[in-house]
């Protein structure tokens, strides 16, 4: 019986293995393919990227594409929304424990920018493609981008609140302060990435920070 028993538990440990090495085998293969789309759309564009090319560029079968992804659509949606998501848990990370409010919006912003600097090609892609999608992606992304900008704003929000309460801040109203820090770092993330400037985006980006904390700061 205790001999049956060890055999049991031996076996459900290798089946317990087996299935996290093919679930660690299928997210490897997964983030595979998004890296691949991610270049073939860079380079040809929504509109003239297929699944055809992303297969071949990943040394893939169409149909294991479609295992992962159910059509393109689907496929360009998960890259943007993994790209914002990642900048977000990164903001997250490296923020959550920043006690001092004005050091958290100012590590914020540094992140931001590194993160749109190292993927440029990327968010390039996005703003290239957002007015040539179809009808039913282009509201699926909206939406998907939209909630996101709108966690944005709210973690913003806190931060500014609590500058005010600290007497860091004036007595501004804090959803107001958030959707303005963001339009201003918006705008200056628009131009470097449509107009190529040669200015680097971070050390642009500290001055953003300067600018808007004379005009806050008490």
């Amino acid at each position: 019986m205790i001999h049956k028993m060890n055999n049991d538990t031996q076996k459900n440990n290798r089946n317990r293995a087996t299935l996290r090495r093919k679930e660690r085998e299928r997210a490897q293969r997964e983030h595979h393919i998004l890296k691949v789309a991610e270049k073939v759309f860079a380079k040809r564009g929504f509109q003239g990227a297929t699944i055809q090319e992303i297969a071949n560029e990943s040394e893939l079968a169409v149909g294991t594409i479609y295992n992962f992804f159910s059509s393109k659509e689907t496929l360009y949606s998960r890259i943007i929304t993994s790209h914002l998501d990642e900048m977000r848990q990164e903001v997250i990370g490296k923020t959550q424990n920043i006690r001092d409010v004005k050091e958290r919006l100012k590590t914020m912003l540094e992140i931001q920018s590194s993160f749109i600097e190292k993927n440029r090609d990327f968010f390039i892609i996005f703003i290239r493609d957002k007015n040539r999608f179809p009808w039913s992606l282009a509201k699926e992304m909206g939406d998907e981008v939209a909630t996101r900008y709108q966690r944005y704003l709210g973690t913003l929000k806190e931060i500014f609140s609590d500058g005010i309460e600290n007497g860091l801040f004036k007595r501004y109203d804090p959803e107001d302060l958030a959707e303005a820090w963001g339009g201003v770092c918006n705008t200056f993330f628009y131009k470097w990435l449509t107009e190529k400037p040669a200015w680097n985006l971070k050390n642009k980006a500290m001055i953003i920070y300067e600018l808007f904390m004379r005009g806050v700061e008490q």
